[in-house]
């Protein structure tokens, strides 16, 4: 009886779509033994470490760990109380254990090893590990730029969140897809995880990577990293405990700081600061933690971001307001030259309110001026384009300025008589925005 059980449990595991395990109360019902003795046969099979056993509100697939022997033992004595009760659909009878934490059963890895042939799985470095009975929601550690491969590819999707993404190849209109088969790949979920140093990586959970092609799979693997790694507290906490984060990256909210700033202006004078304030699926995708610090990575950012400001202007919004153009003599001649966006905000904001305190209003446009002069440095040289890391830090300085900025700019106008019953978001006010 303990071969047959262990060759069913077996059996259920390597012919299962996902790696799955048999439920428990499944093993006497098909191999007509009764309920607490197969208890007592799957508890020796267990302390001969020939299965092993998962108890949780998903135990069908092998979660974050293995349980020490010790506890899979009492967890299938307990087992033994769990009430259970039939129901009936035509000549199908079911049972339904009344526990929140049922019980299903897997060949143990070191059965799996020595039984398990693997050539199915070819050059799937991943999926092997999940055919051996590795923990499916193992998180697996990579170098960021593995991601620059598909976010620099137009035939993939490449779709963020502030801590999380996704990846998968595009389709035609007839559902083909636009890249050979070799590249028809599916990433469901991707987080920013950290190494030992605290430099960024990306982190993608065991189940997930087999959905890439054994070609991808080998990919990953030469850029898997090794070492103390951790995850983001607020990735591991949405995908793994399921809770809802408080946390707002620094991007989210620049942007929410944006909107609010055009919505306040809207409010106050009939017309918006900004042309744009690109929400939802307008969000730049670049305007993201996975960033590989490259200086061609970091000046495209820095375009971005100047784009999201100076060239995102409304200059229609200081007409009647301040003189749009200043007259230059040039060999005896007056010519009309018209004023860059960030003077013209200057100029107009200096006219209309005073800061209180420290700082001026030069102070709270003098970011977006850096961010402007960034951006025309590449545009009158050629760069060689290098691998820096340093360029992190400067990428999390620039976009630290920016939001403090276009917050301080958000107050100014908040401050306003006709801006008294507009609501701020509670979380732009008193959330956690992060940078790392």
């Amino acid at each position: 009886m303990k071969e047959k059980i262990t060759l069913k449990i077996f059996n259920f595991f390597i012919n299962s779509e996902d790696f799955n395990g048999i439920p428990l109360r499944q093993i006497s019902e098909d191999l007509k033994v009764d309920y607490e003795e197969s208890i007592n046969i799957i508890k020796e099979l267990v302390q001969e470490n020939k299965i092993v056993i998962q108890s949780s509100t998903n135990p069908h697939i092998i979660g974050k760990f293995h349980y020490p022997i010790k506890s899979q033992l009492e967890i299938l004595e307990s087992s033994k109380k769990t009430e259970v009760r039939y129901q009936t659909f035509g000549s199908v009878k079911f049972s339904i254990e009344k526990t929140d934490y049922p019980i299903c059963l897997y060949p143990s890895t070191d059965y799996l090893k020595n039984h398990r042939n693997l050539e199915e799985f070819g050059l799937s470095h991943y999926s092997k590990k999940l055919a051996l009975g590795e923990p499916q929601l193992k998180p697996m550690f990579f170098e960021i730029e593995v991601l620059e491969r598909y976010y620099n590819d137009p035939r993939f999707e490449f779709e963020f969140e502030d801590y999380s993404g996704k990846v998968s190849c595009k389709y035609d209109d007839l559902y083909n897809p636009l890249v050979r088969k070799e590249d028809d790949i599916y990433i469901k979920s991707f987080g920013i995880g950290f190494d030992e140093d605290g430099n960024r990586l990306a982190v993608v959970f065991l189940r997930y990577l087999k959905n890439l092609t054994g070609e991808h799979q080998i990919f990953w693997k030469s850029k898997e990293k090794d070492g103390s790694c951790k995850i983001l507290k607020e990735y591991y906490e949405n995908t793994i405990e399921g809770k809802w984060t408080f946390s707002y990256s620094i991007f989210s909210a620049f942007l929410q700081e944006l909107k609010c700033v055009n919505e306040l202006t809207n409010l106050i004078f009939d017309i918006p600061l900004f042309n744009e304030a690109f929400e939802k699926e307008k969000r730049p995708r670049e305007f993201t933690f996975f960033f590989t610090p490259t200086i061609k990575n970091f000046h495209d950012f820095i375009h971005l971001l100047d784009k999201l400001i100076s060239d995102n202007i409304n200059k229609s919004f200081f007409k009647n307001k301040i003189q749009l153009f200043e007259l230059k003599e040039e060999n005896g001649y007056h010519i009309k030259e018209n004023k860059g966006t960030l003077r013209l905000l200057e100029e107009w904001l200096s006219t209309q309110f005073n800061i209180e305190g420290e700082g001026s209003i030069s102070d709270v446009i003098k970011p977006f001026k850096v961010i402007r002069k960034e951006r025309q440095l590449p545009a009158h040289k050629i760069n060689e384009n290098v691998y820096d890391i340093k360029l992190i830090e400067r990428q999390k300085e620039i976009i630290t300025d920016a939001y403090n900025s276009m917050r301080q700019l958000r107050n100014i106008f908040n401050l306003h008589p006709k801006a008294k019953n507009y609501k701020i978001p509670n979380w732009l006010e008193k959330g956690d925005i992060i940078n790392i």
